[in-house]
C-alpha cells in the first residue's frame, strides 16, 4: 500500500482485515484456534490444507459465514467508496468474489498472492487480475483454468527498502556487534514459533562462533526467556517486533527460519542466504519445496542437520555465495512496484504488460 500511497499521483488506500472487521469475535477465535493447531497438531492442519475432500464437506458453513460477515463489509465499501479492492488472502476473495457473483458490488477485484503456492480457495472466475509470485505459479493457476489474460507474475511485494542495498559493517556497529564476527539471523515469524530458542543456542557453540540476531515477533514470553538466558552472552541481540528487519537481514551472513511467504520474499530481495527449520504444513511446505528446487535454500531436518549445515556454510563461503546467486532467478526486489503499477493500469483500463519489471 505505501508504495500506492506514495506514488505519482498518490492512491489513498485502506486496509483492513476482513475476518476480525466483519465478525471481531469469530476473528480472535479463528486466531487461536489456527496457532493452537499449529502448534500442538500440525499434521491437522496438513489434512486440512487444499484439501478437496475438506473444500466440498465445508463449502455449506463456508457459505453461511460468508452470509453472516456480507453485512458489515458492504457498510465499510459503501463508506469507503473504493474504485479497486485487493486481497492478499484467500478468504477475502472469497467473500468478496461472491458479493461480485449476487451483483451486490461491481468493482475491480485483484487477488495478489503471498505464497509460492496457489491454494485452491483462491480460485475465483469473479477475480479479474492475479499477481502471482513466479512463472510456475502463474502456469499453476492456468492448468487450473484462470485464463491467461487475468495473471500476471509480479513477484511477492515486500517493502521497497529490501530492494536497497545496505552497510553490513555499519549495521552490525549499530547492533552494538563486531564488524568482522560470522552473524546468523533468527527468526520465527511474526508469532515467533518454532525452537527459536534452541537454535540461538545450538548457533552459539558452532565452532565458527557466530554472533546471532534473534526476532522473536509478537511472542513476549519468547523474547523474555531468551534475554533471561543469555543476558551475560554479549554476541546475542533479541528483539521482539520490528520495522526495521531489512536492517537485520543487511547485517547477517545467514538466516534460519520458517519459509513464510513474506520472510521468504524478503530475504530472497536481500540477498541473504536461508536455511529452513520446521516448516508449517501447507503453504511454508510449499514454499520450502519451491526454493529447495531452484536451490535457493538449504532445509535442516532438526537441530544436530541444522549446526551441521551453519557451520558448513560459514566456513565454506561458496557454498553461500551459491544459495545466494540461485536465490536471484526468485527474488523480485521491485515486486511491490511492478503491482502497483498492474493495479493502477487494471484500473485505467490499459493492458497490463505481461511480465512487468526485473529481477
Amino acid at each position: 500500500m505505501s508504495v500506492l500511497r506514495h506514488g505519482r499521483p498518490p492512491v489513498e488506500c485502506e486496509g483492513v482485515n476482513s475476518i476480525s472487521y466483519a465478525n471481531p469475535v469469530l476473528g480472535k477465535i479463528v486466531s487461536r484456534v489456527y496457532l493452537q493447531v499449529l502448534k500442538f497438531a500440525p499434521q491437522l492442519w496438513d489434512f486440512l490444507y487444499d484439501n478437496p475432500h475438506v473444500e466440498k464437506a465445508t463449502r455449506d458453513i463456508r457459505e453461511l459465514l460468508r452470509f453472516f460477515n456480507t453485512g458489515r463489509i458492504v457498510e465499510v465499501l459503501r463508506e469507503f467508496r473504493p474504485r479497486c479492492l485487493v486481497c492478499t488472502q484467500a478468504v477475502p476473495i472469497g467473500l468478496l468474489s461472491a458479493l461480485k457473483e449476487r451483483g451486490r458490488i461491481k468493482l475491480p477485484l485483484v487477488g495478489i498472492l503471498t505464497d509460492f503456492g496457489v491454494h485452491g480457495y483462491w480460485i475465483s472466475p469473479h477475480v479479474d487480475l492475479y499477481l502471482v509470485p513466479t512463472e510456475e505459479a502463474r502456469r499453476g493457476m492456468v492448468r487450473a483454468g484462470v485464463a491467461e489474460s487475468r495473471l500476471r507474475v509480479t513477484g511477492i511485494p515486500v517493502d521497497p527498502h529490501f530492494g536497497v542495498p545496505g552497510d553490513r559493517r555499519a549495521e552490525r556497529l549499530a547492533l552494538g556487534l563486531s564488524p568482522n564476527r560470522p552473524t546468523v539471523l533468527v527468526m520465527g515469524g511474526s508469532y515467533g514459533l518454532g525452537p527459536v530458542e534452541d537454535v540461538v543456542a545450538l548457533v552459539r557453540r558452532l565452532p565458527a562462533a557466530p554472533q546471532v540476531i534473534v526476532v522473536c515477533g509478537t511472542n513476549r514470553r519468547l523474547l523474555s526467556k531468551i534475554h533471561r538466558r543469555f543476558a551475560e552472552d554479549r554476541h546475542v541481540r533479541a528483539l521482539g517486533q520490528s520495522r526495521a528487519i531489512h536492517r537485520l537481514m543487511d547485517a547477517a551472513d545467514l538466516l534460519i527460519s520458517k519459509p513464510g511467504g513474506l520472510t521468504t520474499a524478503e530475504s530472497l530481495a536481500k540477498g541473504v542466504p536461508l536455511v529452513i527449520v520446521q516448516p508449517i504444513p501447507g503453504q511454508e511446505e510449499r514454499n520450502a519445496q519451491v526454493l529447495l528446487r531452484h536451490g535457493a535454500a538449504e532445509r535442516a531436518e532438526n537441530l544436530d542437520d541444522l549446526g551441521h549445515r551453519v557451520q558448513q556454510l560459514l566456513i565454506h563461503r561458496l557454498r553461500l555465495e551459491r544459495l545466494r546467486e540461485n536465490g536471484r532467478s526468485l527474488a523480485r526486489p521491485r515486486a511491490a512496484h511492478d503491482a502497483a503499477d498492474a493495479i493502477l493500469e487494471l484500473l485505467e483500463g490499459r493492458p497490463t504488460s505481461r511480465n512487468p519489471g526485473s529481477h
